[in-house]
């Protein structure tokens, strides 16, 4: 049997011109320029997002906005910026970005400006370049937190199922009784990872909804979910 040859990446298959390509000591990044949606980032290979996509962002953060949740908010990961202009620009007090990659924040900030304009430096806005998943251990903390990550494994032997459940819970215990946890959950096209997100919502929130957004650049519909008032014990 011949052997496959590997699926090129958007940047290579949609003729993007790349205008950045490096490694840093996490990931390969790329930044490539599209004529119809702008600056685009890609992560090893993995299309993030693009100067046009807003509509993402406004799915993260708008459901805070609505509940009057604008005191402390976490975003974990979005390195891009987007959500934390978002945030910042919508009337969040507090919002802290954490991302372990400051070479995202730095390109973010040279060729994304149309997604994060000037949130890096905002007042009511705290950068930490650092292991997003380590600030999940103070109870009680935040109003709102963005979930903006891999909903894959980050640990050997951990089944996907096991890192869905253990983040979302690790998610409600910080929040306060009353907070918001929002997320970026597949693909239209990932009906079961879609159930496995919603499963693990239920069993840790007392309110959860769940659709589809139209992303600009991802050309298919992105699910989104947000949950409410977490359930203790």
């Amino acid at each position: 049997m011949p052997n496959q040859r590997p699926v090129p990446p958007e940047y290579i298959t949609r003729g993007q011109r790349i205008v950045e390509d490096i490694h840093s000591d996490y990931q390969h990044i790329v930044v490539a320029h599209d004529p119809d949606y702008g600056h685009v980032l890609y992560l090893d290979d993995d299309l993030q997002i693009a100067e046009s996509d807003h509509a993402y962002n406004r799915a993260m953060v708008e459901p805070l906005l609505r509940a009057g949740l604008t005191g402390r908010v976490l975003i974990l990961g979005g390195g891009d910026g987007g959500v934390l202009k978002a945030a910042v620009h919508g009337g969040v007090h507090e919002a802290t970005l954490v991302d372990i990659d400051d070479k995202v924040l730095e390109l973010a900030q040279c060729y994304l400006p149309g997604l994060c304009e000037d949130a890096f430096n905002a007042p009511n806005a705290r950068v930490i370049v650092g292991d997003a998943f380590a600030w999940l251990d103070d109870a009680n903390a935040y109003d709102g937190i963005v979930y903006d990550l891999t909903m894959e494994p980050v640990r050997e032997n951990q089944s996907r199922l096991e890192f869905i459940e253990e983040i979302i819970g690790r998610i409600a215990a910080s929040l306060q009784p009353e907070g918001m946890l929002t997320m970026q959950c597949c693909s239209e096209h990932q009906p079961r990872l879609r159930a496995e997100i919603r499963d693990a919502l239920d069993r840790h929130f007392a309110s959860v909804a769940d659709g589809p957004v139209v992303v600009p650049s991802y050309h298919e519909q992105w699910i989104f979910a947000h949950a409410r008032y977490p359930v203790r014990g």
